[in-house]
């Protein structure tokens, strides 16, 4: 804040787009410093101290706040001198008034963002790759939402593609007895889900992973396979209200999954459902009225519908290849971009149609969900954009330009740059977890192994929760501490690391509680709100928080707080630039980190440390439990954002 209004105030005079600061040498200089003056000196053709002199007499008459000294040094450098009792106060008073809402804003003025995570195949158990996507998402909805944006957090089920036709082969004709291809009756086809030991999700996983490797063989099993896709596609079968109720059970599991991770959203939006409402008719017809897509009659795309990209066809060491992206397949079906497409297109609300809904249930954290569905009711609430988010993989980058250039071709360059694909890198495992797992790895050589669902390889995302929660029951209190603290772990885990950067994912490193943890985090708030409790045993007690007078001088981890304590608003806005949860990942930890020097050594040049529920001094003794009460609840925002639960006792 006061880095802030010195920079301002500099710019102007100096008619400059960035200052600088640093912590000069010596303290006696000041507490902030800047050598701006000396880069404008050849500008100017003058001496840089002569610049420092006339832009100190400028400050000086601004009186910048919480400033008591400007100082000029040589060459040129302009020192400034903090007035720290006037400035702590500041921000006790200010992080008491608002509380929760202290390092919110008006950032997003409230207009309207649609941001789709998650987006699970729902066709077997959650890997923790999945988790990442759902961390990142629900951080940033979060993030957002504290910055005044109107947020709608969505989760695409692709209930219509491969994968769930993948899955409904096996369930059918996999193993006996087999589907007849005309029956209404699928008692028999569940009766094959007998094993009540795993959930349904679970079975799926080895089930998907047994399909897969037969379809290399089994030529009679891949014609079922797209016996089946034409089905599900068409939506007026029992096939395709079988596979309906076949996503619906796994979703239902994925959203128990995520919902212990604190993962929550407003709306599930069904692929069948972009079908059954003619979404994809509407979006195909708008782009074959604009030429965006054009029909292929010769080459490797020969009866297909597609957009034409890049250099077209072209002689490659493994054939002809197009570069032209297909939307229509020669045999009639839609690839899901282009369902992509036409769905990008409703989230903006210009594809004028729209989906029905109805309600689906209520959610862990109180908040009601929605649902597409062929039986809901119109209601004018979801869509309608101003800006759209979609938390996709890096590996989806191109599929999602061709996304975005579709609504440049109809006419929608403001959709089109409005459109955000916030991608990451995916989650790997070490060789020493894909040992662990069954893989024929060396677990003590370094490198890496990719998850594959088909081949059943990787972390339920369940099973590392459990693992979690069972190492640190010795740990706490209750179960249910446990669990938050698990929580904490992952979610931390999955988002201090930049989206840009893969996590290789290890058991020992995703189990670990101390250091740069989710559990670090929880435990220092914990131990803030302990201290509170032992100084203040009864409520209205804490009434002499509300600080009137403060100790003459401010000690240096008393300064260092205050000055951290200070930054958590400009962390969340630039986590919401960012669309990433590591820069608050990363405050928290550092805000952790100097609660926990200014608690162990409030006071660095005495001979002993005074724990402060002992302190005599009451002004001393009600201050420094301010600066406690203060910190316990800019963690617990900073948490809240990362979507961890701030426990008062472990």
């Amino acid at each position: 804040m006061i880095q802030k209004d010195a920079a301002k105030a500099i710019k102007k005079i100096l008619a400059v787009d960035d200052v600088p600061f640093n912590v000069p040498p010596k303290r006696e200089f000041g507490d902030l410093s800047t050598a701006i003056c000396l880069s404008q000196a050849k500008l100017q053709k003058r001496a840089p101290i002569q610049i420092a002199e006339e832009v100190a007499h400028q400050l000086r008459n601004v009186k910048l706040p919480y400033i008591s000294e400007i100082i000029v040094t040589p060459p040129g450098y302009l020192n400034f001198k903090i007035d720290h009792i006037r400035y702590v106060k500041s921000i006790i008073s200010r992080v008491r008034r608002q509380g929760e809402d202290f390092g919110k804003s008006n950032e997003g003025r409230n207009r309207r963002i649609l941001v789709e995570h998650t987006n699970v195949n729902p066709n077997k158990a959650m890997h923790i790759g999945h988790l990442r996507n759902a961390v990142i998402g629900d951080s940033v909805v979060r993030t957002l939402r504290k910055l005044n944006y109107d947020v709608q957090a969505c989760d695409y089920i692709d209930d219509t593609g491969v994968q769930v036709a993948d899955v409904v082969v096996a369930m059918l004709y996999l193993d006996e007895p087999f589907y007849d291809g005309k029956s209404e009756d699928f008692g028999s086809i569940w009766g094959k889900y007998d094993d009540k030991e795993i959930s349904f999700d679970y079975w799926c996983w080895d089930l998907y992973s047994r399909v897969t490797q037969s379809f290399e063989t089994d030529e009679e099993l891949n014609a079922k396979r797209a016996e089946v896709m034409h089905l599900i596609e068409a939506q007026d079968n029992p096939v395709a209200v079988f596979a309906k109720e076949v996503a619906t059970r796994i979703v239902y599991a994925h959203l128990a999954t995520v919902s212990r991770l604190n993962v929550f959203y407003d709306l599930l939006n069904w692929e069948s459902d972009i079908f059954m409402r003619g979404f994809w008719k509407t979006a195909f017809d708008s782009l074959k009225s604009a030429g965006g897509i054009v029909y292929e009659t010769e080459g490797p795309n020969a009866g297909c519908w597609v957009v034409k990209m890049g250099k077209g066809v072209h002689q490659t060491e493994d054939g002809v290849r197009s570069e032209d992206k297909v939307l229509v397949r020669s045999n009639g079906t839609v690839v899901y971009t282009g369902k992509d497409i036409a769905y990008q297109m409703w989230k903006f609300g210009v594809l004028d149609r729209d989906f029905l809904y109805k309600r689906w249930g209520t959610q862990d954290n109180g908040e009601e969900l929605w649902t597409t569905s062929p039986d809901g009711q119109p209601m004018q609430r979801f869509g309608m954009a101003d800006r759209v988010i979609n938390v996709i993989d890096v590996r989806q980058s191109y599929l999602q330009q061709v996304v975005y250039d579709c609504l440049r071709k109809l006419g929608f360059k403001k959709q089109a740059r409005n459109s955000t694909h916030l991608d990451y890198e995916v989650v790997v495992l070490s060789n020493a977890a894909a040992a662990e797992l069954g893989v024929d790895v060396n677990a003590n050589e370094s490198g890496a192994q990719a998850m594959s669902g088909r081949k059943g390889v990787g972390v339920k995302a369940d099973d590392l929760i459990d693992a979690m929660v069972v190492r640190l029951n010795e740990k706490v209190a209750n179960q249910h501490n446990a669990g938050v603290l698990a929580t904490a772990a992952i979610r931390y885990f999955m988002s201090r690391i930049s989206t840009g950067k893969m996590i290789t994912f290890d058991f020992d490193e995703a189990l670990r509680t101390t250091g740069d943890t989710g559990v670090y985090c929880v435990y220092a708030h914990a131990r803030a709100c302990s201290i509170l409790a032992k100084a203040y045993p009864k409520e209205q007690d804490r009434d002499a928080l509300n600080i009137k007078k403060m100790p003459r001088q401010i000690t240096i981890p008393e300064q260092e707080l205050a000055k951290k304590l200070a930054e958590f608003p400009s962390a969340l806005i630039k986590a919401g630039q960012e669309l990433s949860p590591a820069p608050l990942a990363h405050y928290a930890f550092e805000l952790a980190t100097v609660f926990t020097d200014f608690y162990e050594t409030p006071d660095p040049d005495a001979e002993k440390q005074t724990p402060f529920i002992k302190i005599k001094d009451p002004v001393l003794r009600n201050y420094r439990l301010a600066l406690v009460d203060v910190f316990r609840q800019t963690l617990a925002n900073c948490l809240d954002a990362l979507g961890i639960v701030a426990l008062e006792r472990i």
